[in-house]
């Protein structure tokens, strides 16, 4: 395996696929795995790294995240990127946009957790009027791993003041669906 970049050497080396474990050699070419090899097969270069009672893995998804309100605080997700996880996946229940004035307090279900920025968290919280403003946030704020993330359902609801999960009548059912389209960003069609 000439000419590669870094080895990561003697780790537990866990492919994603649902197959056990097995130590060996990952060789990396730039930013992609170029080769998986038994323990010590691997040439050498000057870019080993050691990773011996270590696990070498994919990234993991975390496809249902109730962490927005910790990742919005730190976008570096150290609790989740210490655990693997490189992608989260958010807005099941609900999301801080859009708020456009129409919530009073996007963020009364997660409060103490911030209870120290709640003034900071209403007020900029108030500028994300749709969805993509939210977004835009965060992508100019910087995140530390990949996002996926959809207009909760509390989200469309709360502006109704429908109480969460009741059967909604016909009214309400269309103009929580019409306004679900102006608090997307734009998209192919």
């Amino acid at each position: 395996m000439q000419g590669k970049d870094t080895v990561i050497s003697g780790a537990r080396v866990v492919d994603g696929t649902g197959n056990p474990w097995i130590y060996g050699d990952v060789v990396l070419n730039g930013d992609s795995i170029a080769a998986v090899l038994p323990p010590g097969t691997a040439q050498r270069g000057p870019d080993v790294i050691d990773a011996t009672g270590m696990v070498v893995c994919p990234g993991f998804i975390d496809i249902q995240s109730h962490s927005i309100m910790p990742f919005m605080s730190d976008r570096r997700s150290l609790s989740k990127v210490t655990q693997g996880v490189t992608t989260e996946i958010m807005g099941e229940a609900w999301t801080p946009s859009p708020f456009g004035g129409r919530i009073e307090d996007p963020f009364r279900d997660t409060f103490p957790l911030m209870e120290s920025d709640r003034e900071l968290w209403l007020e900029l919280g108030k500028s994300w009027t749709r969805f993509g403003d939210w977004l835009r946030w965060l992508e100019r704020e910087g995140v530390s791993v990949n996002v996926g993330v959809g207009v909760g359902i509390n989200s469309t609801t709360r502006p109704l003041e429908m109480p969460d999960w009741r059967p909604s009548s016909s009214t309400t059912t269309t103009s929580t669906t019409s306004s679900a389209p102006s608090s997307a960003p734009p998209g192919p069609a």
